[in-house]
């Protein structure tokens, strides 16, 4: 068996890591909650968790994107992280949208660094 050395940045890792985490809890809440309404059936309240699902499988595609060098994957992750930091910065008062700024700061702050942006960019 043969080692393969992994050449990829850390902080591309971190990014990588960070999107498929954030895409995932879209999914996963959006999954539950609709099976939950369905077998309440409470059909009525479904529109939300549906959303949140299709977000999760636009967030996933992004993601993966990313992983796989595409430089329009970067530009997403850039835009989806500072969407969040915009809209957690209008709901300050909640101290969850501090862990949300800090997190997705710190994914901006991945994404730009010099290193991940001449790994993908550089691959094309």
């Amino acid at each position: 068996m043969t080692k393969r050395k992994d050449n990829r940045p850390l902080t591309y890792k971190l990014a990588s890591w960070y999107a498929f985490i954030f895409s995932a809890v879209f999914l996963i809440y959006g999954s539950v909650k609709v099976i939950l309404g369905v077998l309440d059936r409470n059909y009525a309240e479904l529109g939300e968790p549906i959303i949140f699902g299709l977000i999760g499988v636009v967030l996933i595609s992004v993601a993966f994107a990313y992983k796989e060098l595409k430089t329009w994957g970067w530009y997403g992750l850039v835009a989806i992280n500072s969407l969040v930091i915009l809209l957690a910065i209008f709901g300050f008062s909640r101290y969850e949208n501090i862990i949300l700024i800090i997190l997705s700061g710190l994914a901006l702050y991945a994404l730009f660094s010099r290193r991940t942006k001449q790994y993908v960019f550089k691959k094309q």
